[in-house]
Parts: structure tokens; sequence; C-alpha cells
């Protein structure tokens, strides 16, 4: 189906779900890009971790998300959307930051911030370290936070360095207020998962917005 065969014919709400990365920074664009299309169309987007966005699919709540965990649910479908690049990352004056690349196991001893619970992120540095025979307690973690910004806003201030996707810290390391470093053997790519309910018929409007989505 073609973006053409909708022009104008597409009218409505549609309620979207990003977990935080996505949420925050990459479907605000693309939503502005998408209405300059077409006229009658509003679209709500809901940013919260993973997990609600996955409960908020399974009771109908919201028609589509757009998360960054592989969910095994039956009654959830997903497809890899795009890329999601993951680094070390540190403030600029940090001992490692003029380093491209360190050792996990030097990591384990480095005061590190994490996301809560329910973030596709700490399931991505879990399986790292699974890997290795390790798991995220043998992290030094000095704080936990509850979003990526206030993450950022903790490494900035010496709290500790994380794992973030450098999507969220772009304008950082374009200035060169933060660096993003490679963790030797450790495999920190994943992907973004358009998600949808197995049962649901979808709206003409969440169908364009999905071929939107996979043509830009």
């Amino acid at each position: 189906t073609s973006m053409a065969e909708f022009l104008g014919k597409v009218d409505g709400n549609l309620s979207i779900g990003g977990s935080t990365i996505p949420g925050n920074y990459i479907l605000p664009q693309l939503i502005g890009k998408f209405l300059n299309n077409f006229e009658n169309v509003h679209i709500s987007l809901i940013v919260n971790d993973t997990e609600k966005i996955i409960e908020d699919i399974l009771a109908f709540k919201i028609e589509l998300g757009v998360v960054g965990a592989k969910i095994n649910n039956h009654n959830i479908v997903q497809d890899k959307l795009f890329e999601d690049d993951m680094r070390l990352i540190v403030q600029s004056d940090h001992k490692w930051a003029s380093k491209k690349i360190v050792s996990l196991v030097s990591l384990l001893s480095e005061p590190f911030i994490i996301r809560e619970e329910g973030s596709g992120t700490l399931k991505s540095i879990s399986n790292s370290l699974k890997a290795i025979g390790k798991n995220a307690n043998d992290l030094n973690i000095v704080a936990e936070m509850g979003t990526t910004s206030a993450i950022i806003q903790g490494i900035k201030s010496k709290i500790g360095i994380s794992i973030l996707s450098t999507i969220a810290v772009k304008d950082e390391l374009a200035s060169g207020s933060l660096q993003a470093l490679t963790i030797k053997d450790v495999n920190l790519k994943r992907y973004f998962y358009l998600t949808i309910h197995k049962d649901r018929t979808l709206s003409p409007l969440c169908r364009a917005f999905i071929d939107f989505l996979k043509s830009a």
C-alpha cells in the first residue's frame, strides 16, 4: 500500500507509544514530517519505558509502539525499524575521554549510572555482561535515574558514566562536552522495533504511518 493511496483519505486520531530514545529523539521529528502530508490527522505520542508501552499495546490503549527491546509475547508482533548505536558515554575530562575503546572488566570498577528497570538499554547491557559470565550487579552502580536526560546531566556532573544511545547525546558529542567509547568485545548494537498487537486490525491512518516510518 503506497502513501499516495492514503493521501487525502486518511483522517482521525492515532495513539503511538515510544520508548525513551524513539519517543524523545526520533518520533517527534518524523511525526512532524508525516503531519505535513495530512490535514485532518491528530497524533498523540506517549513516551514511556518499553514495558509500559507493551502493556498499553496489549490493553489496546495505543495502536502502535516503537521500542528498543525484543519482546517475548505471542500477542505482540515486532518488525526491525532502525538500528541504534549504543556507546559508553563519559564526560570530556574523564580519565578515559581520549580513549577509543575500554575493556568490560575495567568498566566494572568505574562509578556507573543506570536507567531504572524496564528500560531496553539496561536489557542490552545485561545481555552483554551475561555473555562474559557477569551480570548488571557486578557494575559499580552509584545512581539509578528515571530518564536518559537525567543520566546525561549526571555524567556531566561527574556522578558516573553510562551506556547510552548516541542518538540521545548527538549534540553533546558534536560539541565535545561528552565522549563516546566502545567497550571491547561487547556488542551494544540494538534495534528499535515497530510493535503492534497481533489481533488488532490497524486503522488506515496507522497503516499510512507505518508505511511512512518504513520509508523514512
